[in-house]
């Protein structure tokens, strides 16, 4: 730990007024006394006598390393109200350090007791028009409960953009506390814990317009500790069905020197699916391939590495029996690992594969779910259960039992929705066309460059002494 943080905080006992009387009266010839008549209290001046010692104003030194231990603890709220109290509590809060270390602590908080998600509803302006969407952006907290039926979510951020801003948007990516909103014109970054939002710039490089969002993903550089954002793009206006459309790929660094789009110097090595959200795994972005017009298409993902912008492949795993759909399959990160869950129809089972490998994965057959319709894993619940999720609904599914629990099966539509000026009644939505749902760790990570805060001196030491 860096001799900066070694020394001590003081915490003073007495408040200023207090230290100011006391050392009026100890410093004169006079001092005064009083009487008690009644309930009152009555000053009288004396003369000179023996002057009476004070007791020492009292204080306590908390070194830093304890100061740091317990706030690496603290919620996000709690610490954006510290950055006021002192200088020195600004410096620490800010601090690169502090910041990673307390991602750090949130993240296994998060594991330990993977309870906490984010949700993000997708409102439609128009019921019968699904190209446009409401430009109202909306991040609500929710706490996964014993008895899901009662749930209810709190709006932590919104963000209102103007009406014709976008039209489309797609699904949302999350990493280290960081949300990615793509929209067909956009794409914005969200800290929701810290209120912080970016917009990224445009860039002309995509040439086929199609208001379609285009296939974008979201994650850490563990070479430089930057988040990047990477966006695949169009090279070509050809729309011809029987043409393979030819594809590139720009990154965005967050808080980068630059503050614009560059290209990579290769391109991905096959077409990218349009409008998805890329899974971010081990610093890698892994995106679902466009197989349209391919003649021998690999049963992969297309994998992009953030520290050394390069592409690979990631094979998929092959010959499963029973048969599935190999085009039919889900990706995702679950419990550490990277996750792909097939839907076998001969069965009716779902299928979940994990591996932790990315150049050369070794799938396994991690769990063999008993449901009828496509539901992927969310997150362990522990004690031999997993949360599953299928379009709008969550199940809560007992692995040893193999079976869905009691009372644990119910739509994101039931949760209670409530922004601070409403009543425990909470808010439902006719035009919500779906729910994001993410698995939430919040952080300090800033997703905008601001100069820090100068704080009067004084002010300060009349809030430590207040």
């Amino acid at each position: 730990m860096s001799e900066r943080r070694r020394r001590g905080h003081c915490i003073s006992a007495a408040d200023g007024e207090g230290v100011k009387r006391c050392t009026e009266v100890a410093s004169g010839n006079l001092f005064d006394v009083y009487q008690r008549k009644g309930n009152l209290k009555v000053y009288q001046r004396k003369g000179k006598k023996k002057k009476r010692v004070l007791p020492q104003q009292q204080t306590f030194e908390l070194p830093d390393e304890i100061v740091w231990e317990i706030m690496i603890r603290l919620p996000v709220e709690s610490l954006a109200r510290f950055k006021t109290v002192s200088k020195a509590w600004l410096a620490i809060i800010s601090d690169p350090s502090f910041v990673r270390a307390h991602l750090q602590c949130s993240k296994q908080k998060q594991h330990r007791n993977p309870s906490h998600f984010l949700i993000n509803p997708k409102f439609l302006l128009e019921i019968s028009n699904a190209d446009a969407f409401s430009t109202n952006i909306q991040f609500y907290q929710w706490c996964l409960q014993e008895n899901m039926m009662r749930s209810t979510a709190t709006l932590l951020y919104g963000r209102h953009f103007p009406t014709s801003e976008f039209g489309r948007v797609s699904d949302m990516a999350h990493c280290d506390g960081l949300m990615l909103l793509p929209t067909d014109t956009k794409v914005y970054v969200f800290n929701p814990a810290t209120k912080d939002t970016i917009a990224l710039p445009e860039s002309q490089r995509n040439m086929m317009w199609h208001h379609r969002c285009l296939p974008v993903g979201l994650g850490l550089d563990t070479s430089t500790g930057k988040y990047k954002v990477a966006r695949s793009f169009y090279r070509s206006r050809c729309s011809d069905p029987v043409e393979i459309v030819a594809m590139g790929m720009e990154v965005f660094t967050i808080n980068g020197k630059h503050g614009s789009w560059r290209e990579t110097l290769v391109d991905p090595p096959y077409p990218i699916l349009s409008s998805q959200a890329a899974t971010h795994y081990k610093g890698c972005l892994f995106y679902s391939i466009d197989k349209n017009n391919l003649q021998r298409p690999p049963h992969g993902l297309v994998r992009f590495s953030l520290a050394d912008e390069t592409f690979g492949v990631t094979p998929l795993i092959t010959n499963i029996y029973p048969e599935v759909d190999h085009d039919d399959f889900f990706i995702s990160e679950f419990d550490g690992e990277l996750c792909c869950t097939y839907l076998c129809s001969h069965l009716q089972r779902v299928l979940v594969f994990t591996t932790r490998g990315v150049d050369h994965p070794k799938w396994s057959l991690r769990y063999l779910i008993n449901v009828q319709s496509h539901f992927y894993p969310l997150v362990p619940l522990g004690s031999g259960r997993i949360l599953l999720r299928g379009g709008n609904c969550l199940l809560g599914y007992n692995l040893e039992a193999s079976e869905i629990e009691v009372g644990e099966r119910f739509d994101m539509d039931e949760i209670r929705y409530l922004a601070p000026s409403q009543d425990t009644l909470g808010r439902a939505w006719e035009n919500v066309l779906w729910f994001d749902l993410i698995s939430y760790t919040e952080s300090l990570v800033p997703v905008t460059p601001k100069l820090l805060n100068h704080i009067d001196t004084s002010e300060a030491c009349s809030r430590q002494t207040s």
